[in-house]
């Protein structure tokens, strides 16, 4: 709802995937079904649930700032900024190492949990950091789960979610590290994971495409604004990723 202000859902529609039910499985046996299916009807003109993966959803943002002229930097370092005479002057380090300054009438942290402005503002980031690791892997595999449906399992200690992505036999696994691994989970790849989850559930995973280790965060900036400077995404609040609350809100 929200891009269509903007003359975007309908390339969100078009690169994303439908999808209509929810299933959760305990101990390898499904015990609840839920299904969406057109469960907005009436309230919305998209009744349905979407799923568009993030380094798809930043493509196409990238691909319209193009489309109306603007250009982004790459491997451009905010150093520091002032407030003036109601502007906004940053100073900046290229990929090549040259300083420059900037003018400009606000200033937007989009900068991530670290955020650099959001630091350079004094701005308090209370919160807490949940105990356990997570994984993330996008993956090519073959199973009754693989069909484009959701699945959230629940083991005696371990979590994995199955979310469908288009295209044949795509998925994205999220999953728990055992606890007895945490220490290590930097270093960790696919191949170190107990299968035992999977295989219960007849995930058959063929190929690895993208795999990353995590911890979750819940944190809110004390403030979202100073003066001319804004903090946005990441930087004014992260979430567990569950749900999209992070970019949802």
């Amino acid at each position: 709802e929200f891009y269509r202000q903007g003359g975007l859902s309908d390339a969100l529609i078009d690169r994303g995937l439908e999808f209509a039910a929810a299933n959760l499985w305990v101990r390898g046996k499904r015990k609840a079904r839920a299904a969406f299916g057109e469960m907005g009807e009436g309230l919305s003109p998209y009744p349905y649930m979407l799923i568009f993966p993030q380094d798809e959803h930043e493509r196409l943002l990238i691909e319209r700032l193009a489309e109306a002229g603007v250009h982004v930097e790459r491997r451009t370092e905010l150093l520091s900024f002032d407030e003036k005479d109601g502007r906004i002057v940053a100073r900046l380090r290229g990929s090549d190492g040259r300083e420059e300054e900037c003018e400009a009438l606000y200033l937007a942290g989009c900068d991530g949990a670290r955020s650099t402005v959001r630091h350079a503002l004094g701005i308090g980031f209370p919160g807490g950091t949940y105990a356990r690791f997570f994984y993330v892997a996008d993956v090519e595999a073959s199973g009754a789960l693989i069909n484009s449906e959701l699945h959230v399992a629940i083991d005696d200690a371990e979590f994995l979610a199955v979310f469908p992505m288009k295209g044949a036999h795509r998925g994205r696994i999220i999953g728990t590290v055992q606890s007895e691994r945490e220490p290590e989970h930097r270093q960790m790849r696919w191949e170190d994971l107990d299968p035992g989850l999977m295989s219960r559930l007849g995930i058959t995973v063929e190929r690895v495409n993208w795999f990353s280790t995590y911890q979750v965060h819940h944190r809110v900036a004390e403030a979202f604004r100073k003066g001319r400077v804004f903090l946005l995404g990441d930087a004014a609040h992260i979430h567990s990723p569950v749900g999209a609350q992070g970019m949802n809100t």
